[in-house]
């Protein structure tokens, strides 16, 4: 091949590279459009809506698109209530709301860890076993909820509790988009 036919190919090439790249955009009308439609039978669906709007760097025109980004938002907001769960835990004395702490805390990274590979399994479509740690995130939260109830019988702090329950209306929207998924 010649030099004016290898330049000819460079050139095509980033011709269709640029066309291609500018050709698409994160969130269009029509996927907001679809977005709030599909959020809006959701239990939480400001919830649904606000997390998968966030997500810009993912196309939200169909829907594991739209359920990864949800399990992508509860992965945060259990690494965060893990985090203050551990900062709880090592800035308590009291026996018992160490030990409610502490299981809160591994449960909460346990949460986070499951919620991460559900992520892994979203993106190769294995959409069944996603549901299933998303499930299982779902239950080491509860399991949270309970040691306080079972070790300290105190309410839940304010912080951690409201990483959880973002977390739990996370969930909710999931279960909806899981089924849509099935």
């Amino acid at each position: 091949m010649d030099i004016k036919g290898i330049t000819f190919t460079i050139v095509t090439q980033m011709f269709l590279l640029v066309f291609l790249l500018s050709a698409s955009k994160p969130v269009k009308a029509d996927d907001k459009t679809f977005v709030r439609k599909l959020c809006d039978q959701t239990l939480e669906p400001d919830v649904c809506l606000n997390c998968i709007l966030s997500d810009t760097g993912r196309e939200s025109s169909n829907v594991s698109n739209m359920t990864y980004s949800i399990l992508f938002c509860m992965y945060s907001q259990t690494t965060y209530a893990h985090q203050c769960a551990d900062h709880l835990y090592q800035n308590t004395a009291a026996v018992r709301l160490k030990t409610t702490y502490r299981v809160c805390r591994d449960t909460m990274l346990s949460a986070s860890n499951t919620l991460w590979d559900g992520l892994t399994k979203m993106e190769v479509s294995d959409y069944k076993n996603a549901h299933v740690s998303a499930r299982m995130a779902h239950l080491d939260l509860l399991r949270c909820v309970f040691a306080f109830r079972k070790y300290a019988d105190v309410p839940v702090p304010a912080e951690l509790l409201s990483y959880m329950v973002q977390t739990k209306r996370l969930f909710d929207a999931a279960q909806f988009m899981f089924l849509l998924l099935d």
